[in-house]
Order: structure tokens, then sequence, then C-alpha cells
């Protein structure tokens, strides 16, 4: 059913120890044409800039009941201290049911956990799936051209996630 997570998919923080996993997921991945050349077409680049990925604070992935990532969602630090970009994918096979939305709810609590206080998001302006999901989670629309960005406060008060690393 569409924006209920299947029962056995499971939301974690990832790190190093998953990237193999990770490579999997984006190996057989279609962006779809809405994520600004993300991931990386070729396996070198793609492998590069998940190792990259996963030096940020935050990466949560969802796992299907097999093990297999699904989803990756990580935040980025911004330009600003306290500012983060959100950057979110999930598998053609698990979109529109709604595992995009878990990893990003997750992603928003371990940030704010990190002390995040801002978190952007961008999208392709004619991505309406993407549109929809960061604004189901709370995302405002700041702009549309040439791409939408969209942004989210995160209270001090946000209840953090106890499945987030130690992020200090």
């Amino acid at each position: 059913m569409e924006g209920h997570m299947d029962a056995d998919i499971r939301i974690r923080a990832v790190g190093p120890p998953e990237r193999d996993l990770l490579i999997g997921m984006y190996d057989r991945f279609d962006p779809l044409g809405g994520a600004f050349g993300l991931p990386p077409r070729t396996a070198e680049a793609r492998r590069e800039w998940i190792g990259s990925a996963l030096g940020h604070k935050v990466n949560v992935a969802a796992f299907s009941a097999a093990g297999e990532v699904v989803g990756h969602c990580f935040v980025a630090a911004g330009d600003e201290p306290g500012s983060a970009e959100l950057a979110i994918f999930v598998h053609q096979d698990s979109r529109r049911r709604g595992v995009g939305a878990a990893l990003v709810k997750a992603a928003l609590e371990c940030g704010s956990a990190a002390g995040l206080r801002r978190v952007r998001a961008m999208t392709s302006s004619d991505n309406r799936a993407a549109l929809r999901l960061v604004r189901s989670c709370g995302f405002r629309l700041t702009s549309v051209f040439p791409a939408a960005e969209l942004e989210i406060y995160l209270p001090p008060t946000w209840v953090a996630n106890p499945s987030c690393p130690a992020v200090a």
C-alpha cells in the first residue's frame, strides 16, 4: 500500500562496514532522471561517491528482510554551521511504499541529535515524487527555478532516534 512501509523493512544507521551493501543497491539503481546525475553512472565513480557519502555524520539505510539495501539517505554538511543538505535514494522496486519517508524522518532525527537546525533538499522542479516526499516530511518549498529547493528547520527539542550512532 502506498505510504505504508512494508513491515519487513528496517531502517538503521550505516557506515563504512555497509559500503558493499550500498554499492549493491546503487549498481542496480535507476535514478529516473531526477537526481542531478547522482548516483554517478560509472562503477568507479559510484564507489568513490558512496565512500564520500559514508563520510558524512548522518547516514541511514533501509534493509529488506533478505538484508539487501533498498534505500539510502544521508545528510551532508551545509554552508553554515548547523545546516545540511539531504540526499535520498530509494531503489525503484521499493518506491511508493513509505521507504523514502521513513528514511528522511530517521535522517532528520539523527541530524537533530547531531546539532543540525536547518536541512535543505534540492530536486528538479518536475520531480513530483521527490517534491511530494520531502513536503510530506515537513519541508517547505523556498524556490522552484532553476531547481526546486526546500528546507526544514529542526527544533532543538526534536526527539532523537535511539538507533542513531554516536554523532558527537
